[in-house]
């Protein structure tokens, strides 16, 4: 497949079928929705018992990436944990060794982290902030993780994510994505062709949560050559590995010295 067909401006959207070529991206207005929706989401649900970090049934997260991401992680490594939630692969990966520092944009689950990290004595950080912006400066992280959080970006969003990480992660710095690689229906939502727009990648969606009423939900489109079309741009890729059925962990490499990249 020719994916600079498929990408033939500098922030794509998706694939336009009949002619090859992408529709413009998002514009920005369209973007602050789509955060204030999940932001909105996320701090509605505050924190359930699998994403409490206190509570064991978190723990089936962080233990389906146990032969993986502590081979990753090196004692006193410097950790972003992307979209952290309340913090369950923040702590773990602390527990592995590493520095860690997580960030979210929903303040809710961010102050049950940070109660968390108070009790355990942890030195965990936890920062309010956007992907889009992240607030970091150059060499600050060695490694930085995006658990499944993809669905949430644009492919523009990605594409900036990437060009920060590029500064923020030291020299052989990595960038650790998990991810599907096809549409994944979640359970009550509409069949996928009522609720998928081709031009964007945007998949509309809604979630109920109990006692709170019905939240927006919306999440794009990605597959493996997606991202990887996107990120390869900035940062080189070392490994793609599949964890379990349509659930891949992807490495990239930051290159800095020696002319690379």
């Amino acid at each position: 497949m020719n994916y600079g067909k498929m990408f033939d401006t500098s922030y794509p959207t998706n694939l336009h079928y009949s002619t090859g070529q992408c529709k413009p991206y998002l514009k920005e207005a369209k973007y602050m929705n789509i955060f204030d929706a999940t932001q909105t989401h996320y701090n509605a649900a505050g924190v359930h018992p699998t994403t409490d970090p206190d509570n064991p049934r978190s723990q089936f997260a962080v233990n389906r990436y146990e032969n993986h991401l502590p081979k990753l992680i090196r004692p006193g490594m410097r950790t972003l944990d992307l979209g952290c939630n309340a913090g369950r692969f923040t702590f773990a990966m602390e527990d592995m060794g590493a520095i860690a520092i997580g960030i979210d944009c929903a303040e809710i689950p961010l102050l049950h982290a940070k109660k968390v990290a108070h009790r355990r004595k942890s030195q965990c950080q936890f920062n309010i902030g956007d992907i889009a912006a992240l607030p970091y400066k150059e060499n600050s992280f060695d490694l930085a993780f995006l658990p499944q959080n993809n669905g949430y970006l644009s492919y523009q969003i990605l594409e900036s994510l990437t060009v920060q990480l590029k500064e923020i992660l030291s020299d052989n710095g990595i960038f650790v994505v998990i991810m599907h690689d096809e549409l994944v229906k979640r359970a009550g939502e509409e069949s996928l062709s009522e609720r998928y727009d081709v031009q964007t990648g945007l998949m509309e969606g809604n979630r109920t949560i109990p006692n709170k009423g019905v939240y927006a939900s919306p999440w794009y489109f990605w597959t493996i050559a997606f991202a990887r079309y996107i990120i390869e741009k900035h940062l080189l890729l070392e490994k793609v590995e599949q964890i379990e059925e349509n659930r891949f962990l992807l490495v990239f490499r930051n290159k800095k010295r020696n002319g690379v990249q």
